[in-house]
């Protein structure tokens, strides 16, 4: 590993300090930069050959049991450690995280800097990275990445299909067919419509761009929005104190903010009186974002004319919540993101980072700790 590689500050945000004095105990040109790929998706051996032929990068796989899985835990929430899915090998997971320097991970253990004393840079393999601000992460001393942007096209496709399926009535289609029942539907005309997208970073850009192309016209919120504020991503811009007045121009709302404490019920009971009756609603950001009991309370009075929701709070969705049985409510299974390309996609910008590290060039997707709770 190159001796005084650097980020540069620009790159790294309020509150953090640069590399050479974050890495300062490794950065001998002596020694390996161990990565550790904990997301499991990358122990196959093209991912870590990969990296093994970089110079000063020594891969190593957190090892997880031979039937684990961890469909069904919270990737928001950190786990104890050793997770419930790797409770064989708690040993040999011990061993590589003592000397890890760098993780590569969707999870996180309750007490991270306390499992990883050599940790430095965390390298996400999703775009929500509040799992590592509750594990107590600090930003003083840790640098983290996300993969945001990688997912921003299949999401944004995913939700035009959704408001396509709403506004065109494919579902009564589908249940005529089943009827076998001639009848024909008339669907709405999707061009003209006026989308709100709450949180114009990459997914919301990504959805903007393409409703744009099919003729409609976009409304943008973001926290940083200051009054008089413009967006090459949307037709008018609105601040936090104005999301409200926002909701009630749209005739879809698209939530893509990021999960923070600030963040946390953002729609609300207000915020959805403030919407138009007719308007429907698509959550492809986290489930925290929306007060999913005042949505149940809206969806059984029919005051939306749906909920489109792909994230929920908590997750898995409970088998008893009556989301799943209520008029106008599109549930999918936190899988709005295209897994064909994803995982080579995310892996390439982790390729990507380590070299950039090496090379001393400023890494890509370095999150705004503050904004997302680190201390």
């Amino acid at each position: 590993m190159k001796s005084g590689a650097t980020l540069l500050p620009d790159a790294i945000g309020p509150g953090r300090v640069e590399f050479p004095t974050l890495l300062r105990s490794i950065a001998l040109a002596d020694e390996n930069l161990v990565v550790c790929l904990s997301f499991t998706v990358f122990h196959d051996e093209r991912y870590v050959q990969r990296l093994r032929e970089l110079p000063g990068v020594e891969p190593v796989i957190l090892p997880i049991d031979p039937d684990g899985s961890w469909n069904g835990f919270d990737s928001g929430i950190p786990q104890p450690e050793p997770p419930p899915w790797a409770t064989s090998v708690a040993a040999e997971r011990r061993a590589v995280l003592d000397r890890a320097h760098v993780l590569v991970a969707l999870h996180s253990s309750e007490d991270l800097l306390s499992q990883m004393p050599q940790l430095r840079w965390i390298q996400g393999i999703g775009a929500g990275m509040e799992q590592f601000a509750r594990a107590g992460v600090g930003s003083e001393r840790v640098i983290v990445t996300n993969a945001s942007g990688v997912s921003s096209g299949s999401m944004a496709e995913w939700t035009v299909g959704r408001l396509l399926q709403v506004w065109k009535g494919f579902r009564t289609d589908d249940e005529n067919q089943r009827k076998h029942e001639f009848r024909r539907t008339h669907g709405r005309t999707f061009a003209g419509s006026t989308v709100g997208i709450v949180g114009l970073g990459n997914i919301g850009v990504a959805v903007a761009e393409r409703v744009r192309a099919l003729g409609c016209r976009v409304l943008g919120s973001k926290r940083s929005a200051s009054p008089g504020a413009t967006s090459e991503h949307a037709d008018a811009l609105y601040g936090p104190d104005q999301l409200h007045a926002m909701l009630g121009e749209c005739d879809a709302v698209v939530v893509a903010a990021p999960a923070t404490e600030q963040n946390r019920h953002l729609i609300d009971a207000k915020a959805l009186a403030a919407m138009r009756p007719d308007a429907v609603l698509v959550n492809v950001a986290r489930g925290s974002l929306i007060d999913q009991e005042a949505l149940v309370d809206v969806m059984r009075r029919g005051a939306l004319r749906a909920a489109v929701l792909d994230v929920f709070d908590p997750e898995p969705l409970p088998a008893e919540s009556p989301l799943w049985d209520l008029p106008g409510v599109y549930i999918s299974a936190h899988s709005s993101v295209a897994t064909d390309r994803y995982m080579d996609d995310v892996f390439d910008l982790v390729f990507d980072n380590v070299k950039r590290y090496l090379d001393g060039k400023p890494l890509r997707n370095v999150v705004n700790a503050e904004a997302l709770g680190f201390e």
